[in-house]
């Protein structure tokens, strides 16, 4: 089988057959697992596959098989073939378009599935910006967290561009501590902003900028009477009498 795009369609429905327990087609299982084979004669899942796929009435061994043989290949499917990632990537784009209006930015953005990145998804913006690398593959979405913090990314780059920020110098989302531009991260199990400010610190949890803030500024003390700020530090001057 020398055509990549061939294997790629008996991979993709393999994979549909086993995501849905329906019948394994088993000349494609054989054929897929002897490619394999060809160039990895050890390899013991392509094997079982292959034996499997000519064992007659064991469709409970073959579907097995089918599963074992695409998580040891390595086996990613498409949005097309596991849609309720796309999913994921809209319930993720919805936490940022909420930490948008709790920055002040009235545009809108959206998913896409650009031309120009076969396969992946992208954030495009009021502008039409979508951003500065490859977009958001399938297996970035693989769990709500990853989902999360791919998106927070690819909506940071789009938006960034559509603030023109090579020209004006404005970030998204900018950390209100240090004003420099936060990234989002995977940390202690849930997507945060990180400012590299300092030593680094949180800036907020994805989805949650008002929330965040709102708790920040509850926590800076109320200076005594008399007493003013100086500056954007913590220097402190006495009010003028």
């Amino acid at each position: 089988m020398d055509d990549g795009s061939e294997l790629e369609r008996r991979l993709d429905a393999l994979y549909v057959a086993v995501r849905d327990s329906a019948t394994v087609d088993r000349q494609a299982a054989f054929d897929i697992a002897m490619n394999e084979l060809e160039y990895r004669p050890l390899h013991a899942e392509a094997r079982e596959l292959a034996e499997a796929s000519v064992a007659d009435d064991d469709e409970t061994r073959l579907a097995s098989a089918a599963a074992a043989f695409l998580d040891a290949y390595g086996y990613e499917p498409g949005f097309e073939q596991a849609p309720e990632r796309f999913a994921r990537l809209e319930r993720a784009l919805d936490a940022v378009r909420a930490d948008m209006r709790a920055t002040g930015l009235t545009g809108e953005v959206r998913l896409v599935r650009p031309g120009w990145i076969p396969g992946n998804a992208a954030v495009k913006t009021w502008a039409g910006d979508q951003g500065w690398t490859g977009g958001i593959s399938s297996s970035d979405a693989a769990d709500d967290l990853s989902a999360l913090v791919a998106v927070a990314e690819q909506a940071r780059q789009a938006i960034m561009e559509s603030l023109q920020y090579q020209s004006t110098g404005r970030v998204w989302p900018a950390c209100p501590a240090h004003g420099l531009g936060t990234s989002p991260e995977a940390r202690h199990g849930t997507g945060l902003w990180w400012c590299d400010g300092g030593d680094g610190h949180v800036s907020a949890e994805v989805g949650h900028w008002a929330a965040w803030q709102q708790s920040r500024l509850s926590r800076i003390p109320r200076l005594p009477a008399g007493i003013t700020r100086r500056g954007p530090g913590l220097s402190l001057q006495r009010a003028r009498q």
